[in-house]
């Protein structure tokens, strides 16, 4: 018994340890696209964004012809500061564009100069440390593709607060969920504090991240254990460099995956020549998104390839991998 519980522990940091080298990985690859390579596509805000206390940002980041990078920001300038934070590494322009173009009516969009923009999401984070309210899992990913504060400058805090006051709008459920080391009740108390409890709560990202994260990983573990088995029947040793492949072979595809359709679905639409492009554009991830030698990449993105070459198409692949829908 002890035995199996030392290697489900041991299963259990590996995994952990993976799944913060991926991490590590992302956010290199997104550093680099707030250099000056990549050039500011757009960069958009709710209209009444001052009047309201919340900002809503888009933005994105061009990575070549009709591609570019997004991230997106919303800020409680009143109370909470950076409530959530997400984005996409890899989309076309034109899905960027209806992104923007789909925002409900009371948050009719306009464009948003990039520094005021770095001022409301950095003063944000500044914001909910001090005023002690849990910051988005991972917000580091997409503050990255946002880019720096020059350097020697801090974040204009006059745009924070109501007239120097804490205005909070939000649901008991948030405030509890959000507040760390006090309790809803000692921070409402406070002298400096007005309130509004409502039912609905202003958000933008997706509460079950972790979820998908840890499905995420599992899927890579699995992909990594295919490859693996192909290597030994062919006589090779498994490169090191085969989960950041893997890694960056299953962002660049689910990247492009429509949200409202499954994999399956996707897959089943999806020309072989296009399934091989994604495999294509992985080599040029996986060159701005870490520092290993491109001779030992292309030799693992070798194994990745000749693993799923060995099989009749992407379904079978897909398939392979014993993943339930």
């Amino acid at each position: 018994m002890r035995s199996r519980q030392k290697k489900v522990e041991r299963r259990r940091i590996h995994r952990q340890k993976h799944l913060r080298e991926k991490r590590v990985f992302a956010f290199r690859y997104q550093q680099r696209l707030a250099s000056d390579v990549h050039p500011l596509y757009a960069c958009m805000v709710n209209r009444h964004w001052r009047d309201d206390g919340k900002a809503s940002i888009l933005m994105a980041r061009r990575l070549g012809e009709g591609r570019v990078t997004m991230a997106a920001f919303l800020v409680d300038l009143w109370a909470m500061g950076l409530k959530d934070a997400w984005g996409r590494t890899d989309i076309a322009a034109s899905e960027f564009d209806e992104t923007v173009s789909r925002a409900p009516a009371e948050l009719e969009t306009r464009p948003l100069n990039l520094g005021t923009a770095k001022h409301i999401v950095y003063g944000g984070i500044e914001l909910a440390r001090e005023l002690g309210f849990r910051l988005p899992k991972r917000y580091e990913r997409w503050t990255a593709i946002l880019g720096a504060l020059p350097a020697g400058e801090s974040p204009d805090m006059s745009l924070f607060r109501h007239d120097g006051r804490i205005e909070l709008v939000c649901s008991q459920k948030d405030l509890e969920a959000r507040l760390i080391g006090t309790t809803p009740s000692q921070f409402l108390s406070r002298p400096d504090v007005s309130y509004i409890l409502a039912d609905d709560d202003f958000t933008l990202v997706d509460e079950e991240a972790d979820e998908a994260d840890n499905a995420m990983g599992t899927l890579e573990q699995t992909m990594l254990d295919r490859v693996r088995e192909w290597c030994f029947a062919q006589g090779e040793t498994p490169h090191p460099l085969l989960p950041r492949v893997i890694s960056a072979t299953l962002e660049a595809i689910l990247q492009g995956l429509p949200r409202d359709r499954s994999a399956t679905e996707c897959l089943e639409a999806l020309p072989e020549a296009e399934f091989s492009e994604v495999f294509n554009q992985v080599g040029a991830f996986l060159s701005a998104s870490c520092d290993g030698d491109r001779d030992e990449l292309e030799a693992a993105m070798a194994q990745f390839s000749g693993s799923v070459a060995s099989l009749d198409s992407p379904e079978q692949f897909i398939q392979s991998l014993g993943i339930p829908e």
